[in-house]
This record gives C-alpha cells, structure tokens and sequence, in this order.
C-alpha cells in the first residue's frame, strides 16, 4: 500500500471514528493466539515513537508483533512489544525499570474499531515503515485507549482506567481484572515477557 493511500484512507475514515464501537477482548485470549501462531521474522527498522532503537518485526497470518529495543543489541532500562491485529486493536507491553520500581503496563492504543479500516485478515502485505506511518497517522487523533499498570505516575498505585468512560469500553471490566492480574503479579509478568522474548528473538 503506497503511502498516499494510507494518508487518504485515514483521512476519510476520520468522521466515522467518533461512532465507533470500542471493545477490549480478552488479554489472556491473544496471548494465547500469539503463542500458538507461527510467526516469520522481516525486517528491522525504525517505529514511530522510538528515537535511537529499532524494532524487529514478525509476522504471522493475522498477527504483527513488533519486538521493541530490539536493536542495536544491548541492555536497556526498558522493553517492551507493539501488537497489531485486526482482532484485538493495537496493543503494547511495555515495562520499565524506573530505580525504585519495575513498572509493567499493557496498553490498547487503539481499538480493533478503529484499527480496521487498514488491517484484515489475514493480514495486508504491509512493511515496516507502512505500520510506522499508520501509527503516525493515528497519534495525533487522540482516539480513546485504556491502559492498565501497576504503578501510574499520577496516582502513584495500580490502575485500570480509559481515556474515555469505562462504561462505554464493551468488556473492560474483565479486560482490567485480566491485565492487573498480570501488571500487578510479578511472577506473571516475568512469565509473559519471558514466554515472548523466547518466541521474537533479537535480530
């Protein structure tokens, strides 16, 4: 897809956005549809949003995991991985260590609603530098997303909230009992990250 496509597409699509359905499927589910799809390495390059690291990229049928500060190979203060399918919407692992606490958040930046105008399934033939300006594209949009962590900034404590009213979120009452769990439970988040890196090893 050229990249005057992508802008034309999200421009028009802009209008219905705002009657969109917003809905957090079962964290849990896709981790489990990750761990049982077989994924093909592509390229590394550079994400939107990331300065001075680059990404690798891996794709499966209906699945694009994008392993974050994936290069150059070294040791930083964070990881993290953007999941993008057309089910699920786009979602992000990050955790970073910050002195006095490893904070862990899963993040859905963008609903599947909003995600489908560009992604099916199965998936478009798109490189790395197409999902890049897709997420550029969607940035600046400030669309509704949730997020759940064990240590927000703000409140300094865990938290499960959305940049819209919850009740208008299908299923967010379950999404956050799932994401905490594993946010706040170190164990089962060591689990995850391990389980992924083993899968999307650097490149």
């Amino acid at each position: 897809m050229h990249k005057a496509l992508l802008i034309l597409c999200l421009a028009f699509t802009q209008l219905a956005w705002s009657q969109s359905e917003l809905e957090a499927k079962s964290f849990p589910e896709l981790v489990k549809k990750i761990d049982e799809a077989t994924f093909a390495y592509t390229e590394t390059g550079k994400m939107f949003g990331f300065v001075s690291t680059e990404s690798c990229m891996y794709v499966s049928q209906d699945i694009v995991v994008f392993r974050n500060y994936c290069y150059p190979v070294r040791n930083y203060p964070a990881q993290g991985y953007t999941i993008i399918t057309k089910e699920f919407g786009v979602i992000e692992l990050y955790e970073e260590d910050a002195g006095s606490i490893l904070k862990r958040d899963i993040t859905i930046t963008h609903f599947p609603s909003h995600l489908a105008p560009y992604v099916n399934s199965p998936l478009p033939a798109l490189a790395l530098k197409d999902y890049s300006l897709i997420l550029e594209k969607l940035y600046p949009r400030y669309l509704p997303g949730c997020w759940s962590t064990n240590h927000s900034f703000y409140s300094e404590r865990k938290e499960a909230n959305c940049s819209t009213d919850t009740a208008t979120v299908i299923g967010f009452p379950q999404w956050a009992q799932e994401t905490q769990f594993i946010v706040g439970e170190e164990d089962q988040w060591k689990s995850l990250m391990k389980s992924l890196n083993e899968k999307f090893k650097r490149r």
